[in-house]
């Protein structure tokens, strides 16, 4: 049995929140850097200190979850998100905008942490990877259109719309959970927020090398997922001249197609081929892309479909990937799900810090780098997999 029409509804609010205030902006960044008269290296260190915000806020997060239950600690992270985006749309230069993203991603964290948390609540085993590439559809619908509205917001109202836009977005989502959302843990008890069951906790998480071989893939994924984002609109709307509209309705439509694909696909077969070969074929998919990418980058001149179709395919094979991944590494570990999801949710978006940190230190943001980076966060994620599924009993067993 599958969760109820309103929790459904409540869960995508929360999911979408996190990835939307990452994205919107994306159409503004070469706008945010002549605004401030910046580099596009320092602006891209808005999105790393946005996602670094998220990935560590969650191991806060998800432990008070396990305490006192998901809504009290989301609805406190929603306040901390009010905040951080009234002070990115009254931000008056660029390291104000680092530090008012960073309140941002602290905030998000809450939801980054917990949603999951909330559908393992009610869900296991093989209806939590099938509700899961379901809600992986309904997402890669709804998030896709933030660049696109981003896009509107840019090139008729200018840069802080976007964060005008997470003021409201938040405000709704705040009420929405004060006054629509049941508490859905079951486990939760003040005994498991003190630090010893919480070091106990995480050191059983980390010990396990099912559920870290998995958080590990979703961070290298992940990772060039965060890279893509920020590269994208420089290679596009800087270099190709893209108009922002056109921008946001390009990555709309293409990200919405190859993740929908992708995750009723994944949703129509991960119970006959498995997990493990689900997540195979995503990395595989991965791989073709960065091959593509750098060979259009090589032997052609830069051009929309040479940036666009390489970026679509990896997005396609990304969604094999999450889903199965969140099943697999949550299955046997319902009993602590809050500080699964905090401990998951950190490695994850960590990743997409860590890797857009350092794709930001680079001298060029280009096909090159992009293509690189796929390259070798793939081919590391497939060497992991391929460890876990060298222990078929524990995946079996889960």
């Amino acid at each position: 049995m599958g969760p109820s029409k309103l929790l459904f509804f409540i869960i995508i609010l929360a999911a979408c929140l996190t990835q939307i205030a990452a994205d919107i902006y994306t159409p503004s960044i070469p706008a945010i850097a002549d605004h401030f008269d910046s580099t596009f290296q320092w602006v891209q260190w808005t999105m790393a200190s946005y996602v670094f915000g998220v990935a560590v806020s969650q191991l806060f997060y998800g432990p008070l979850s396990e305490g006192i239950g998901r809504k009290k600690p989301i609805i406190i992270g929603l306040g901390i998100m009010l905040l951080g985006s009234l002070l990115a749309w009254m931000s008056t230069n660029v390291i104000f905008l680092i530090i008012a993203r960073l309140i941002q991603g602290i905030g998000a964290g809450a939801c980054a942490a917990l949603w999951r948390s909330i559908i393992r609540d009610v869900l296991s085993g093989a209806q939590l990877a099938k509700y899961g590439s379901y809600f992986a559809i309904v997402i890669t619908f709804v998030v896709p259109a933030a660049p696109t509205l981003g896009g509107y917001f840019q090139e008729y109202f200018g840069w802080q719309a976007s964060f005008v836009f997470m003021i409201f977005y938040t405000l709704i989502a705040l009420v929405t959970f004060v006054y629509g959302f049941s508490e859905t843990s079951v486990h939760h008890h003040p005994d498991k927020i003190n630090y010893t069951f919480a070091k106990d906790t995480f050191a059983t998480l980390i010990k396990s090398p099912l559920f870290m071989g998995v958080t590990v893939c979703t961070f290298l994924s992940y990772g060039s997922l965060f890279a893509s984002i920020t590269i994208a609109p420089i290679l596009l709307i800087h270099h190709l001249e893209m108009n922002t509209v056109a921008f946001g309705w390009l990555m709309f439509m293409g990200t919405a197609l190859a993740y929908s694909l992708s995750g009723f696909t994944n949703g129509k077969l991960v119970t006959r081929f498995g997990i493990v070969n689900m997540m195979r074929l995503g990395l595989f998919i991965m791989l073709i892309a960065g091959i593509l990418m750098l060979m259009v980058s090589t032997f052609f001149e830069l051009s929309v479909l040479s940036v666009v179709l390489p970026i679509f395919l990896f997005y396609y094979g990304s969604t094999f990937i999450w889903p199965n991944a969140f099943a697999l590494a949550f299955s046997p570990f319902g009993h602590i799900a809050g500080y699964a999801g905090a401990l998951y949710g950190a490695m994850q978006i960590g990743g997409g810090a860590v890797i857009t940190g350092l794709v930001s230190l680079l001298p060029e943001s280009n096909q090159i780098t992009l293509a690189m980076t796929i390259l070798c966060t793939t081919s590391l994620a497939w060497i992991v997999l391929e460890k876990i599924s060298a222990k078929p009993k524990e995946i079996t067993a889960n």
